[in-house]
């Protein structure tokens, strides 16, 4: 009988099959060390001297293994020898993020015949992200077992070709019990579709006895989860899974694919998220810190979850393009669970205040667009733009279709209009957006939408986000940092630019103190009362400074309930 990866390569296809075998520092421990990762190839063609295999050296900020196997191949032939080279190749676009960059190529010594086999070995250990903000990518061997993206691992040829891919776990080196998923579910298991190599490393991978999961045995959602979350895992995963439910009939998807959703353990930044290919993973943190509120979470599934579905501009590449992506889910985060009773209003505005406060206090608030992804991992004031700018533009728009349209259009179409660009082959510009906007508001839209691209700050209208809420100034301190924020982004992390004045230099930091602990900001930045910790090292002795990252007071744009407004007709 042909595996699913030989079926596809005899229909023509190219296929890749992936067996992971995690491997314990010690025989019947739990704790994972290494992965053995095998890849079989069918349907791969590279002359001698051409690139065989490719990795980026470093992805969203996080590196990859890179620069750290040996890698070995072997063909119909024999063994493959293969060398490496360092290459920049261009910026490509996968969803949000970019691809392409600095990367590493292993080249083949001669011409690849027949089916190519390369085995090598990855470090599954946890380390803190020397670069410091970054999405969970990086492996995490914590909790009794092991997770990581194919981003940071997985070796496959260059090119656009797609691959019929399946995905099977070799668990016999651990304990009974243990389990293993993917992004494309439980278990040994086939690709829905054929994925290019930057689809492919679009998906999570997860194994130990430590693993958690709902339901079981795993249907169309499925949820997994490392360690010991905080909270109810199973209880918020099928709050999660009904939100997906919601979603795909919102979208029109009638038999939606697998969706599978992960959750680990942060230790610097908990609570935060990213979406991959069919599923998305978001953080906890011990009890009662950030990360442990299921409440807080929520939003976070939401928001990943919307990614799956939903449309994106594909041209500007990656983060330029971020503000539709993002802005996007950042708005329906609390739109849709809103619409199908899944928070209740109160839940609603603390989550749009939280956004609102940090974007209309941000000494950023009116950068322009294309600043953003030179800057984007450098400054979280940057880094949050296109989420919370994006957002207050979306809402705006939506208040202005609503009431030109006397509530017969909303944001809803001019959406689903775009995805019926993508799904049509198109690759979508802000152009296509242009158009969309032109033929529901006219030129004065099309010239919002540039002036916001350019800087101009978003304000929506009091009753912008329904009957139930309304606009309100209160006075909020803007987010300082007290130095160069660039440091916080650097593999070594050395104070410079400390501000005269500042919250920071108040607390005692200096200019040549290294921070030896990553720095999470990106939520503490919209709250007002969180004080900020600096593991600090200064002459060889280690100190620790704590201080509120808060300089002036100012002005900024808030909502709250309306009196005598029933919770029934808050949702929009």
């Amino acid at each position: 009988m042909l595996t699913m990866a030989l079926a596809a390569a005899v229909s023509g296809q190219p296929a890749v099959a992936i067996t992971l075998a995690p491997k314990p520092a010690a025989r019947g421990q739990d704790r994972i060390a290494t992965i053995d990762v095998t890849l079989r190839f069918d349907g791969v063609a590279a002359a001698a001297g051409e690139a065989v295999l490719g990795l980026p050296l470093v992805t969203s900020n996080v590196d990859t293994v890179a620069t750290v196997i040996t890698v070995q191949a072997s063909d119909a032939r024999g063994p493959l020898s293969l060398t490496t080279r360092d290459v920049v190749l261009p910026t490509g676009a996968a969803r949000d993020a970019d691809t392409g960059g600095p990367s590493r190529q292993w080249v083949a010594s001669r011409a690849v015949a027949g089916r190519l086999t390369v085995r090598y070995t990855i470090p599954a250990t946890a380390s803190l992200p020397p670069r410091g903000p970054a999405p969970p990518f990086a492996f995490s061997d914590d909790g009794g077992g092991t997770s990581g993206a194919g981003h940071v691992f997985l070796l496959l040829p260059p090119g656009d070709a797609a691959y019929r891919a399946t995905v099977d776990w070799n668990l016999s080196a651990l304990p009974k019990g243990t389990r293993g998923a993917s992004s494309y579910g439980v278990g040994r298991v086939m690709a829905p579709e054929p994925l290019t190599a930057g689809q492919l490393r679009m998906a999570y991978y997860m194994a130990g006895r430590g693993v958690g999961q709902w339901p079981v045995p795993a249907r169309g959602f499925f949820a997994a989860w490392q360690g010991k979350p905080p909270f109810d895992a199973a209880g918020l995963m099928r709050w999660t899974g009904t939100l997906y439910d919601r979603y795909a009939s919102f979208f029109g998807q009638k038999t939606p694919p697998p969706y599978g959703v992960f959750l680990r353990y942060n230790p610097i930044n908990a609570g935060g998220g990213v979406g991959l290919y069919h599923s998305f993973v978001t953080t906890f943190g011990r009890s009662g810190g950030q990360g442990s509120d299921p409440g807080e979470i929520k939003f976070t599934l939401a928001h990943e979850m919307f990614h799956t579905f939903q449309p994106f501009i594909e041209e500007p590449a990656g983060l330029a393009s971020s503000w539709f992506g993002e802005g996007l889910a950042t708005f329906y985060q609390r739109r849709l669970p809103l619409r199908y009773g899944l928070i209740g209003p109160d839940d609603f505005v603390k989550d749009l205040n939280f956004h609102a406060g940090r974007y209309y206090t941000s000494a950023m608030a009116t950068v322009p667009n294309a600043e953003v992804p030179t800057r984007f991992w450098a400054d979280t004031r940057i880094r949050t733009l296109p989420y919370d700018r994006g957002m207050l533009y979306f809402a705006d728009l939506d208040d202005r279709l609503r009431k030109a349209s006397a509530g017969k259009r909303s944001l809803d179409d001019l959406m689903l209009a775009m995805l019926a660009r993508q799904h049509g082959g198109r690759t979508t510009t802000n152009a296509d957006w242009e158009a969309e906007l032109r033929g529901a508001l006219g030129e004065p839209a099309v010239a919002d939408f540039r002036a916001f691209l350019g800087g101009t700050m978003p304000l929506p209208a009091s009753d912008a986000f329904g009957p139930c809420f309304r606009r309100v100034a209160k006075p909020l301190r803007r987010y300082e940092l007290g130095f160069d924020t660039a440091v916080l982004a650097e593999p070594k992390r050395i104070v410079r630019g400390l501000q005269a004045g500042s919250a920071a230099a108040a607390a005692g930091l200096r200019d040549g103190d290294e921070i030896v602990v990553p720095v999470p900001q990106d939520g503490i930045q919209g709250n007002q009362t969180q004080r900020l910790t600096l593991a600090v090292r200064r002459e060889g002795r280690a100190l620790s400074i704590d201080y509120l990252p808060r300089g002036e007071t100012g002005q900024a744009w808030q909502w709250e309930r309306v009196l005598g407004v029933s919770d029934k007709a808050c949702a929009l």
